[in-house]
């Protein structure tokens, strides 16, 4: 029986490498005016962008996940998903890049009186979380091309696979209970397909040299 979900991802529901980049920026941008004008909302807002595209988490995921859930430091980097779909715990690890970032976000937190015991990572100005409805109006006023915040969660599983994760590895950091759901996105990166068959063409071509260098000759 073919397990495969029986669902479609088109190229516009990832963010180019060109829209990557520009919307890393422009969380850069908001993060730094934010914390120079004092303006909370714009801190938070690069928040989720970067969670966002850092972490593949879903919106859910997003707005449940507590300060207590995070570890940096001590050579580990990783968060925990509490309550991810199918009320499922998962440990999702994390990058050099945004950890960094997270550390200087909590640190912002502490100085304004953010960080208890019960505090979530993302707060709004009214409450000590969002809920998925509101992230996801925050998102979309910098999300571009009209793209959904669960597109974040595509883009960062596709550039997972770029950089030579298995798919194992990305079912793992998704919270995937299935490879035929991660193996999707290998449908939609056919770059990667013809990146693989050169690097076979290229192993085939070492073969060869390897061959025509040895001391023993073929015989016909």
């Amino acid at each position: 029986m073919d397990n495969t979900p029986n669902w479609d991802l088109p190229p516009e529901r990832f963010l180019t490498q060109e829209e990557i980049g520009r919307l890393l920026l422009r969380a850069n941008e908001i993060m730094a005016l934010g914390k120079a004008r004092k303006r909370k909302p714009l801190v938070r807002d690069a928040i989720i962008i970067f969670t966002a595209l850092y972490s593949g988490l879903r919106r859910a995921e997003i707005c449940d996940l507590m300060v207590r859930d995070i570890t940096i430091g001590g050579g580990r980097s990783h968060l925990v998903v509490r309550r991810g779909k199918g009320n499922k715990a998962r440990t999702v690890h994390i990058g050099k890049a945004f950890k960094s970032i997270v550390r200087d976000y909590l640190i912002w937190k502490a100085e304004n009186g953010e960080l208890h015991p019960e505090s979530f990572l993302i707060r709004n100005s009214k409450s000590e979380r969002y809920t998925p409805t509101a992230l996801w109006k925050r998102w979309r006023k910098y999300a571009p091309n009209g793209h959904r915040l669960h597109d974040a969660r595509h883009t960062t599983a596709a550039q997972l696979l770029r950089a030579g994760q298995s798919l194992r590895m990305i079912a793992q950091q998704l919270g995937h209970s299935r490879l035929s759901t991660t193996a999707i996105y290998a449908q939609v990166a056919p770059d990667l397909m013809h990146e693989g068959m050169n690097r076979m063409e290229a192993l085939a071509k070492d073969a060869v040299k390897a061959a025509a260098r040895s001391p023993v000759a073929a015989t016909v």
